[in-house]
C-alpha cells in the first residue's frame, strides 16, 4: 500500500504544530494569580544577598550572616513568590515560573525553547510582611541587559 505525498505533508504540517504548541510554556495561569505589589512600602536597605538569573532558575547567594523566614521576594515590582527560608550563607535556586503576578503570568524563561526574549530581572526585593520596609537585593545583570542611567558623565 502507498501512501500519498499529500498524506505525508498533512503528516508533517500536524508534527510541526504539535511541537510549535508544546514548546509554549503556559505563562498564564488565573489560578496562580497572587496580589500587586505593595507599592505603600519603601525599600529601607540593600543586603549582600546577589540574585543570579539564570535561563530558567533565579540563583539566591546569601552572603550576609542573616537569614530570612517565611518571606515574598518580588522580582521587577511585579512577580513574586513565597520562600520558607534564605539562610545565611545559604545558595538556593528558584524556578522562574514560581514567580507570578496578580493575574497569574510569571516572567518569560530563557531556554532553547523559549519563543519570546527572556524577561530581563532587574530589580528583586524581600517582603518580611505587611508592615516592615522592603529589604532590597543586589541583582546581577546580564550583559545584554541595557540601564538608562541619568549621569551625565
Amino acid at each position: 500500500m502507498r501512501k500519498s505525498p499529500n498524506g505525508l505533508l498533512q503528516i508533517a504540517f500536524a508534527g510541526a504544530a504539535l511541537v510549535a504548541v508544546g514548546c509554549n510554556a503556559n505563562l498564564y495561569d488565573p489560578k496562580l494569580a497572587t496580589r500587586p505589589y505593595p507599592e505603600s512600602l519603601q525599600q529601607e536597605k540593600v543586603v549582600q544577598v546577589q540574585v543570579v538569573p539564570m535561563e530558567t532558575q533565579i540563583r539566591f547567594i546569601n552572603a550576609t550572616s542573616t537569614s530570612y523566614d517565611n518571606i515574598d521576594v518580588w522580582i521587577n515590582r511585579r512577580f513574586v513568590t513565597h520562600m520558607e527560608h534564605l539562610r545565611a550563607g545559604e545558595q538556593i535556586e528558584v524556578k522562574i515560573e514560581n514567580f507570578r503576578d496578580q493575574w497569574g503570568q510569571c516572567p518569560q524563561p530563557g531556554g532553547f525553547w523559549r519563543t519570546r526574549p527572556p524577561t530581563p530581572i532587574v530589580i528583586t526585593q524581600i517582603q518580611r510582611d505587611e508592615t516592615q520596609p522592603l529589604v532590597g537585593l543586589v541583582t546581577v545583570l546580564p550583559p545584554d541587559v541595557k540601564v538608562n542611567s541619568r549621569d551625565p558623565r
